[in-house]
């Protein structure tokens, strides 16, 4: 029977091998996000240790953002060329052996490489991780697999941040950069042994006989695998037949999209990473003790996961425009209202003020990622079928400007404001509202589903 490995998987049952892939690509993006989360949580012990100023700090905590960027670019790339499993499992290994490695380090410019270096792991995760995935599993669960794994790596984040307050008590910032790197090393190389490179691909890269022997052996049928075709949906806006085979990711046609997520997707990082950058150092020096600075990242970080769950359900029944007008907004009055809570502390929070600035981290971020899952719908739907993955790339690296900018200026940010915390919150505040320009900017939108 011939017939293409998409349908194949789609007429049939789920099977466990299937269910597999996913769930080794969740687990090595949950440890992508845990390790990618470490240093944010533990700069409070190690600026005491070495006697840095936050400033100067600055730049270890920017590097693996920059890491992330190129990573996303060049690891999209490379998992079209020489399989999306062998660069995950690559993947790992860089940002688990450099995360471990950071332990041994004594001086800024040495951990900012090794961040750095790290990064180039973290950002080449996502792309493959979600390719790799999506193509294993029946087109009907398709859309809940991404939404699925799209928050592993802030799961990863938010578990890092509940467990290393009891790391630190035992083993120190040290030891938490070797039980994250050492954890995820081991869980790439468990990844390499359980998974497949998926037929799909395989059948691309001209590899017929094993592209047919993988299906044949997960999918217990004698079948002969043809190409994958470019969707209908991509046939029509494209105006032939071929899934946009001749439109590139810098036609024209293809400019608003870009322009749009590429300010919406930094603006949304830059409020991210100024909370999980520096967060523990900001609300350390209000009066917090540890634990409760992080505990504000936790909380955050829980309903960040919430709202990225949620993102493929209200995309669908209200439209992307109006959730990311409605993201920007909300988000921008979380900010307003953590900001001035935090800024007019007279002493060490007290249950009543700690709670509340828990529940309004915990709408912040949800809402935050509610918006950065809409800009992945929309980025993955908008582009066409033949420059999806490297727009997705794009997109990622332009998003990363934010964050980067952020890590890198929150310690002057907060030096300026000297005892006030005005001035960081008033900048991501205004990276808040510039989310907003996406909704009148991007010209492929998702339409609200009719009936």
């Amino acid at each position: 029977m011939q017939i293409t490995f998409s349908q194949a998987v789609s007429t049939g049952p789920v099977r466990l091998f299937q269910l597999t892939v996913v769930a080794m690509v969740l687990l090595v993006l949950v440890f992508d996000g845990m390790d990618a989360q470490a240093l944010g949580l533990v700069v409070p012990g190690i600026i005491a240790e070495w006697g840095v100023d936050r400033a100067e700090f600055g730049v270890a905590l920017s590097a693996s953002l920059i890491g992330m960027g190129v990573g996303a670019w060049l690891g999209g790339w490379l998992g079209d060329r020489i399989g999306r499993l062998n660069s995950l499992f690559a993947s790992a290994l860089i940002f688990g052996v450099a995360t471990v490695a950071s332990s041994q380090v004594e001086t800024v410019g040495t951990l900012a490489v090794l961040r750095f270096l790290g990064g180039l792991g973290f950002g080449s995760a996502g792309p493959n991780g979600l390719a790799l995935a999506s193509e294993w599993i029946p087109e009907r669960f398709r859309t809940y697999v991404i939404a699925l794994l799209s928050v592993g790596t802030p799961a990863g984040g938010t578990i890092a941040a509940g467990i290393t307050p009891f790391l630190l008590d035992d083993f120190g910032w040290r030891g938490v950069f070797v039980i994250f790197g050492g954890a995820s090393v081991l869980v790439g190389f468990l990844t390499l042994l359980l998974v497949r490179e998926s037929p799909s691909w395989l059948l691309a890269k001209g590899r017929e006989e094993a592209a047919n022997r993988t299906a044949r052996r997960v999918l217990g049928a004698d079948i002969e695998l043809l190409p994958e075709a470019g969707t209908p949906a991509d046939a029509a806006r494209n105006g032939n037949g071929s899934g946009g085979n001749g439109v590139g990711l810098f036609h024209r046609s293809n400019s608003r999209l870009t322009l749009g997520v590429g300010i919406a997707f930094s603006a949304s990082t830059a409020v991210v990473y100024g909370l999980t950058s520096w967060g523990a150092v900001l609300f350390t020096s209000r009066g917090f003790t540890q634990d409760q600075a992080i505990g504000v990242i936790f909380w955050g970080g829980l309903m960040s996961v919430v709202g990225a769950l949620a993102g493929g359900h209200l995309v669908r029944v209200l439209g992307s425009r109006l959730v990311m007008a409605g993201c920007s907004l909300v988000t921008f009055a979380t900010i307003v209202a953590l900001g001035l809570m935090v800024e007019h502390l007279a002493a060490a929070p007290d249950s009543a003020t700690l709670l509340a600035i828990y529940a309004v981290a915990c709408v912040m971020g949800g809402v935050a990622s509610l918006g950065i899952s809409t800009i992945y719908a929309m980025m993955t739907l908008g582009y066409p079928v033949s420059c999806r993955s490297s727009g997705i790339g794009l997109g990622m690296l332009l998003g990363r400007i934010g964050g980067i900018a952020m890590a890198w200026s929150g310690g002057y940010l907060l030096n300026w404001g000297g005892a006030s915390v005005l001035p960081f919150f008033g900048v991501m505040a205004a990276c808040a509202l510039a989310v907003s320009s996406s909704a009148w900017i991007i010209d492929r939108h998702i339409a609200p589903a009719r009936g």
